[in-house]
Formats: C-alpha cells, structure tokens, sequence
C-alpha cells in the first residue's frame, strides 16, 4: 500500500465573500490539501482553472459574468478528469439535474447540515482517485 496521499489542489468559486472566505479557511485546515485558488464569478473560476490546473473545484452555481453552469461546461470540456462540485444556496431539483447534464461529480446545497462532511469525503475520493492514478 502506498503510504503517501497525494496533495489534492482545489480551487473554489464563489461571489459570496464571506461564504468564499468561510470556504477557503475551511479547505486550507484540511491536511493534504493545497488551495490553489479563488475566483468570484464563472468566467474567474475558468481562468484560474487553466492556470492552476486543479485536482478538485468547488463551485457556486449562481454567479456573475458566467454561472456556474456556465463554467462547469466549459471546464469538463477542457479537463474531463477534473472533480467538480457544485454548492448552491438553491436545493431544487431543476438546477441538481442541470449539473449532473454537464458532468458534475457531486452537488451539494450550501444549507445542509453536512457540507464540511461530504466536502470532505469528495477531497478524500479525489486523494484516493489521484493515488490509484498515479500509482
């Protein structure tokens, strides 16, 4: 068994500053993984993602300049491997169904009770999705 996790590089969006701050905080205590980033709109979290090169995006679905949709699309176009979450305020089933059209690995409202627990089992997947892979 390999004993070394793989850093998980994750980049988040959001245009929320607190929500995006609270997140970013979140992310960086977590051990084996590496923030490379943080974008405000959908057009930002595209941009920082052909820079950066993320293992992992977390991405709100209501943003400026491109949605999150938007920017969905048009990084599973460009890095099919890339995880994708998707955080929204709004939990109907119009918009969970929209992400999962354009290929998002996980979608997880921004009221659940349970967001710091399955943000993390996804990072934990995609250190061990990373391991098999490079392994």
């Amino acid at each position: 068994m390999n004993a070394q996790v793989p850093v998980v590089r994750v980049l988040i969006a959001d245009n929320n500053p607190d929500f995006l701050s609270a997140l970013a905080q979140y992310v960086r205590s977590i051990p084996g993984v590496e923030l490379v980033g943080e974008a405000v709109d959908g057009e930002d979290a595209i941009k920082k993602a052909e820079a950066t090169y993320p293992d992992l995006i977390i991405l709100d679905i209501i943003m400026p300049k491109k949605s999150g949709i938007e920017a969905l699309s048009a990084i599973k176009d460009k890095f099919p491997d890339v995880t994708v979450v998707m955080i929204s305020i709004n939990e109907g089933q119009s918009y969970r169904k929209l992400a999962e059209v354009y290929r998002v690995d996980k979608y997880i409202g921004k009221n659940s009770d349970d967001i710091h627990k399955e943000l993390l089992e996804v990072i934990q997947a995609t250190q061990q999705k990373l391991a098999s892979k490079n392994g």
